[in-house]
């Protein structure tokens, strides 16, 4: 897919009216604004400078996939990703429609090589451990891993391929956080460290930078919960980045969270496979032994998942028409 006329992106899906959040990304020029619309979306949404998707235009735009896509749900993303891609994008910045630009936005992300801390932990690390000494971690981390000591760091000069920038107030922590605690939260400013080779932490959709480079990661997977399909695909992502000599990068806050309303207990039964599931996904990833290039290697580690039961077997034919696109 090729396009001309612009060098970055923003991604966001919505079911609201144009929230305060949308209307400040709207407002800034560094980047064309893609949103995607569901059933729940209100039938009269538009906002200037804003490429709006209704499901209408989906089907309109991307047939064949817009029909394979459950409509209500998160992965109508994927749709936007591709109309962004479309239209000539080299760097996709996502978010939600509930996470407000603080100044540095753009500043926060790398553009180049960088020399970073490497961290390097038994399996899974809780990055937010680095930037808080509060008792806080990510959603989808798996729950007997939340302090998983570190075993090495060091300096290591890192290609920035896909960045995740934490969110202030009320980060994405999962329903058990938010049932137990809740207490909001602001991170450490102007750090930045990279996971090593074999150490994965959840990334999220909400606040998160990628290069053209590694675009067919951004997929999104149907067959799984919505408040699944980011963090499983940020795991995926996470293992095929180790093949291309690059790693995930974590920063410090460039936006904070006013959150939508959220019922708990609903999140926390959406939630049950990250809670259930997620070690044994962890562990096939990195037991996988991946070849050729980002596409060959998405579709070999999604047979694979598949095969464990993680995703049902209608996901394969969805990333097909997905990959078709590229």
């Amino acid at each position: 897919m090729k396009g001309k006329g612009m060098d970055k992106a923003i991604v966001i899906t919505t079911i609201n009216p144009p929230t305060e959040a949308v209307k400040a990304f709207a407002r800034m020029k560094e980047f064309k604004m893609f949103v995607t619309g569901d059933n729940k979306t209100p039938k009269d949404w538009e906002l200037k400078n804003v490429e709006y998707l209704s499901i209408d235009n989906q089907l309109k735009k991307f047939p064949r996939l817009a029909k394979l896509i459950a409509q209500n749900h998160y992965a109508r993303k994927n749709l936007s990703y591709l109309d962004a891609i479309k239209s000539g994008a080299n760097f996709i910045y996502e978010t939600d429609d509930d996470n407000l630009p603080y100044s540095n936005l753009f500043p926060n992300f790398l553009n180049e090589k960088t020399i970073i801390e490497e961290i390097q932990a038994p399996l899974c690390f809780n990055i937010y451990s680095l930037f808080t000494k509060r008792p806080v971690w990510p959603r989808g981390i798996p729950l007997n891993m939340i302090a998983t000591p570190i075993r090495n760091r060091n300096k290591k000069k890192i290609l920035p391929l896909i960045q995740q920038s934490l969110a202030d107030l009320d980060p994405d922590v999962d329903a058990i956080y938010r049932l137990t605690n809740g207490s909001t939260i602001k991170f450490a400013k102007n750090k930045q460290y990279a996971l090593g080779k074999g150490t994965f932490c959840p990334f999220n959709s909400q606040n998160t930078y990628w290069n053209k480079a590694v675009f067919p990661l951004l997929y999104l997977p149907s067959t799984v919960d919505s408040r699944v399909t980011d963090i499983w695909r940020g795991y995926i992502a996470q293992r095929i980045l180790w093949e291309l000599n690059s790693r995930l990068i974590f920063l410090s806050p460039c936006v904070y969270q006013k959150r939508n309303i959220h019922n708990f207990m609903k999140d926390f039964e959406q939630e049950l496979n990250l809670y259930l599931k997620t070690e044994g996904l962890v562990n096939t990833l990195s037991s996988l032994k991946l070849t050729g290039n980002v596409t060959n290697m998405l579709e070999q580690t999604y047979k694979e998942l598949i095969t464990e039961g993680l995703f049902k077997e209608d996901e394969q034919k969805i990333l097909s028409g997905w990959l078709r696109m590229f």
